[in-house]
């Protein structure tokens, strides 16, 4: 029994540190878009059949010490996917503007459609902040059948300038 007990504890533990490793590297845009590639590969091989993997709290698309996921939406601006603001999921979104004015759903579509990926630029507060702050986020058209998905992943205090230096072959929303 004791020898049972502590396989267990020990297979627990194991667990615990496969999760905390997976959460232990800094969130960057290289990261993002590592990731959002990788679920648009998933999207296209499993279609809306993938959400789940893709939304899981312990799963490969929660990454950069937790703060970073995908989310998907389509070409319509509907939100289809979010793992952390689930009520945004069966939204439409091409309303919300950053204070620059940049209708950024409308601009993920517009980079996704026009060139298949890239770069959206845009300013939005951090959790828990009411200030804005300036934000990257990768997106990737996904093609599965018919269904057409645009998957995102974002991180804070990267600007354009920033991204295209380190993705000098990328293309990057311009507004």
């Amino acid at each position: 029994m004791i020898k049972k007990t502590m396989l267990t504890l020990l297979g627990v533990w194991m667990g615990l540190g496969m999760i905390s490793m997976s959460y232990a590297k800094e969130l960057t845009a290289g990261m993002c878009k590592q990731k959002v590639i990788a679920a648009a590969s998933l999207l296209e091989k499993e279609g809306n059949q993938a959400f789940d993997k893709l939304k899981a709290a312990d799963g490969e698309f929660r990454f950069g010490e937790g703060f970073g996921y995908v989310w998907i939406h389509n070409l319509d601006g509907i939100m289809l996917m979010h793992p952390i603001a689930t009520s945004l999921v069966g939204k439409g979104l091409f309303n919300l503007q950053d204070i620059n004015g940049v209708y950024f759903f409308m601009a993920f579509n517009e980079v996704a459609e026009e060139y298949g990926a890239g770069w959206v630029p845009y300013a939005w507060p951090k959790p828990g902040q009411k200030e804005s702050s300036p934000k990257v986020s990768y997106i990737k058209l996904a093609i599965h059948g018919e269904e057409q998905f645009v998957v995102g992943a974002g991180l804070y205090d990267v600007t354009s300038e920033q991204i295209k230096k380190m993705f000098p072959d990328d293309p990057v929303y311009e507004h």
